[in-house]
């Protein structure tokens, strides 16, 4: 990202002298603020191109909602002129900046033995899902947030770089999303990215950031990817052990908080399957393969032919 552009975002937010350290994100736009008192915090630059300042503001409301209703969320940090949102621009460069402030503790790391933080994960998550249901008498609720098959990955043409047999195996799944029910108890608004790299571990607690892909779902979705990314962190060997053990505790957690029927539950292994297709597309569509190192395009390779052969994610007693 331009200097230009991290200068401009760093002074709306900053105090005295500064300096911003890259923590990368899938568009390398998060920072981290690190003032000369050793105060830090987060930094996103979001492309006025890709983002609107609606879907900005919906992002923060949602965690706001989320905060006020019992969730620890990393919350929200004004700029010096007191706004949430910021504007800067370089040429033809146009970004809207937030701040957040930086989640205590550090990433959980050991997933294979913690299953009581993954227990409280599930409980997260079932809470955001309770709160997600829909109630027209709620504020957030009015908000006009994307449904399941809105989004970049859905417009524009189909990337020639994923191959004909990618394409047919995601109309068919296209096809059968588009049956699916969308009755309150099992759909609404979802965190659409909670993996173990979304939340902080501090003294046993979850702390949850980065929503800005929040948006309408099945509920079932979000499990899955939870299950479908901590999955990818384990020796093949012991994938199906694991994955039995994973939702068993964060199942645990999350009807704590939530229902969700049998026949949902026993949808996540298509969801965990769906989630390896639609992050295989979302890589053909947006990283440049000269962008990527050669363990990158190898673990791509392996997806495309796990898809076109339907190769199960991972097999699910549940």
């Amino acid at each position: 990202m331009e200097q230009a552009i991290l200068d401009q975002g760093a002074q709306k937010f900053g105090r005295g002298s500064y300096s911003l350290q890259s923590l990368g994100g899938f568009s390398e736009n998060v920072y981290e603020y690190i003032g000369e008192d050793d105060h830090r915090f987060i930094m996103k630059f979001l492309d006025a191109s890709k983002y609107n300042k609606a879907s900005v503001i919906r992002e923060l409301t949602w965690m706001a909602y989320l905060a006020e209703n019992g969730l620890h969320i990393a919350g929200s940090i004004k700029s010096r002129d007191g706004l949430l949102i910021e504007e800067v621009s370089h040429g033809t460069k146009h970004y809207y900046v937030i701040a957040l402030a930086k989640a205590p503790g550090k990433p959980m790391t050991d997933l294979e033995s913690d299953f009581d933080v993954i227990e409280q994960w599930g409980r997260g998550m079932g809470k955001m899902h309770a709160l997600g249901k829909s109630n027209p008498n709620s504020l957030v609720h009015r908000m006009s947030f994307p449904q399941w098959n809105e989004g970049l990955i859905f417009t524009g043409s189909f990337p020639d770089a994923a191959g004909e047999k990618v394409h047919v195996r995601w109309n068919e799944y296209m096809s059968i999303l588009e049956t699916f029910p969308k009755d309150r108890d099992s759909y609404g608004i979802i965190h659409n990215d909670l993996h173990h790299n979304n939340f902080h571990v501090e003294d046993g607690e979850i702390i949850f950031f980065d929503f800005g892909d929040a948006g309408y779902h099945w509920f079932a979705y979000d499990i899955a990817i939870a299950i479908y990314h901590a999955v990818q962190t384990v020796p093949k060997e012991r994938k199906a052990e694991f994955s039995v053990r994973f939702i068993d505790s964060f199942m645990n957690g999350y009807l704590k908080e939530n229902t969700l029927s049998e026949d949902w539950i026993k949808r996540i292994p298509f969801f965990m399957d769906y989630r390896n297709t639609y992050s295989f597309i979302y890589f053909s569509k947006f990283v440049n393969e000269s962008e990527m190192d050669e363990r990158t395009k190898n673990y791509l390779l392996k997806m495309k032919a796990d898809i076109e052969e339907g190769t199960p994610v991972a097999k699910l007693f549940i």
